[in-house]
């Protein structure tokens, strides 16, 4: 690894290369020169990330001074940061050198600056390629956002498709818990059939969208379920099911949550007909046998349907699976369960910021089995989930509608943590002393999973009216719920409220009255007015010392 001068002396290299180059090519566009002398920044990667971060601040001086505008201020003020922090690092330099603390301190120091900096180019008015592309860099470094684009095709045909998230150990070792979990996603164009098959998994699935018809056999048995929005059901592995989208001109869109029961975090689809039918794998004279029918009609039996997946099927064929809807027999696997309308079930709150339903082993007693609970939520434009974090579940978070911005605050993904883990130092001694915890953000939108770890303290704010997507809306599995606890760290039913005077003074070196101010502010729960909302309705209050969230998320933490 450089040494810090020998860095310094990269960088600067690196930066005479790079702004060379791009006084050089003046003739060109001048955005496509910017975007390409941040792009040859980022592949820099003998430079560390603060480096690589002043390689593209030095573009932007390039850009701005061909365009003949004034300094940007957000790069002066981020300039003048770091000088204050090197000018407290120097007061005492041979003390410094000596101390690992105060080397800490100017660390944390610069990384502020770098947050600060990022955050006002990021929010800058009339740059949203800027926020676009600093998405694009957040993602490829976070490991709890899928975008649409992360699903692979298990089917795909002109009827609807099937898709399924890679394995989530494939994304990330933090995702270690849920690697026996997959999520796929069916969508039906109307009258779509999807061809009997059977699954090596238990799996819930939830109708996200349209209406339908589902039927699951077992052995000379069989049961059959109108499907409607909101509704869930399991469907046992191993049993046969076939499904139809009943609807003339509405998509029927599936949700499953997967658990494999053979291989873990490994599951397959055995398709019984079709071009893909796994009974064509057996050898003719196996087939004649066990048919006891002359090989040519197993062959036509089998062969004749030359889609795979699935099909289209007419209006009369949907009405006849349909019929069949209120003729379900006992189930072998033990008593009826059904499906379970999630949406029907009164919501455990309710306001005109939006609704959070939930369902868990009282009102479904497969989802008690499994220590599974279901949720739904729907947050209207602008609106915000309240900072919380949960006590043991793991949320999988998928989105039906709309967009919204997700902060978590995750201890994992810190530069100092991730450092210490390379260098192998001990943490006696040092636990807390330098411990920081990395923002994690990202924007997510229709199709886009998001899997939320517990203790994480974490916040969800639906878009705003002016970006015209609607209100957000996502479906959520949460895993291990059974003692799971949703702590709230903000709103009316807050859980600091609940700490001693002394308790709360020791934490925050403030008096507990200054504390009490805060946390009695927020009047409303769960579902409160966002960043945007609240600052354009105002609130009123005049100035005060507010004591920020990630303070206090991480001092509970």
């Amino acid at each position: 690894m450089a040494t810090k001068p020998e860095g310094l002396l990269l960088l600067l290299a690196v930066v005479l290369l790079l702004s060379s180059s791009f006084a050089d090519d003046s003739r060109g566009d001048p955005e496509k020169r910017l975007q390409q002398c941040r792009q040859q920044c980022r592949q820099q990667q003998q430079l560390s990330q603060r480096q690589r971060m002043q390689c593209e601040r030095s573009c932007e001086e390039q850009y701005e001074r061909q365009q003949g505008g004034n300094r940007d201020g957000a790069a002066r003020r981020y300039e003048e940061c770091l000088q204050e922090c090197s000018k407290h690092g120097r007061h005492d330099e041979q003390q410094r050198r000596q101390s690992e603390h105060g080397r800490r301190q100017e660390q944390q120091c610069e990384q502020r600056c770098e947050v600060q900096y990022r955050e006002e180019r990021g929010h800058r008015k009339g740059d949203p390629q800027r926020q676009e592309e600093e998405e694009e860099e957040e993602k490829e470094h976070n490991p709890y956002h899928f975008d649409r684009q992360s699903f692979r095709w298990i089917e795909k045909t002109e009827h609807g498709d099937i898709r399924v998230l890679p394995n989530f150990l494939e994304k990330s070792k933090l995702l270690l818990g849920i690697a026996n979990y997959r999520i796929t996603v069916t969508e039906l164009k109307p009258r779509g059939f999807v061809l009997p098959q059977h699954v090596d998994a238990d799996a819930f699935v939830y109708v996200a969208k349209g209406s339908g018809v589902i039927t699951l056999i077992c052995q000379d048995k069989k049961e059959t379920y109108e499907l409607r929005q909101g509704d869930i059901i399991k469907v046992p592995a191993g049993a046969i099911r076939y499904l139809a989208n009943k609807d003339d001109d509405e998509k029927l869109v599936l949700i499953d949550l997967l658990k494999p029961v053979s291989t873990p975090g490994l599951f397959e689809f055995f398709y019984g007909a079709g071009a893909q039918n796994f009974l064509k794998s057996f050898s003719d004279e196996i087939l004649e046998a066990a048919f006891d029918t002359r090989g040519e009609r197993v062959q036509r039996l089998f062969g004749q349907q030359k889609k795979t997946g699935i099909v289209t099927a007419s209006e009369e064929q949907i009405r006849g699976l349909s019929r069949q809807a209120s003729e379900g027999r006992h189930w072998p696997f033990g008593e009826s369960q059904g499906t379970f309308n999630l949406l029907r079930k009164r919501p455990v709150h309710s306001s005109r910021r939006g609704q959070l339903h939930e369902a868990d082993g009282d009102d479904y007693q497969p989802l008690k089995e499994h220590d599974i609970q279901i949720s739904y939520v729907n947050i209207t434009q602008g609106s915000m989930i309240a900072p919380y974090f949960n006590s043991r579940a793991t949320k999988i978070a998928i989105v039906v509608e709309g967009e919204a911005r997700i902060e978590t605050i995750c201890p994992h993904l810190s530069e100092q943590r991730q450092s210490r883990e390379r260098q192998g130092r001990s943490q006696e001694g040092e636990e807390g002393e330098g411990q920081r915890y990395k923002r994690v953000r990202f924007h997510v939108r229709r199709g886009s999973v998001v899997v939320l770890p517990p203790g994480h303290p974490t916040v969800v704010v639906a878009s705003s009216a002016e970006h015209g997507k609607g209100n957000f809306e996502a479906v959520c599995f949460e895993i291990w719920a059974e003692k799971n606890e949703k702590n709230f760290l903000a709103g009316k039913n807050n859980v600091w409220k609940q700490m001693e005077r002394e308790a709360k003074e020791l934490a925050f070196d403030v008096p507990a009255r200054e504390v009490d101010e805060v946390l009695q502010a927020q009047s409303d729960q769960i579902i409160i007015a966002g960043p945007e909302e609240r600052q354009g309705g105002g609130d009123g209050s005049g100035r005060r010392r507010d004591i920020p969230l990630i303070e206090l998320a991480t001092a509970f933490v």
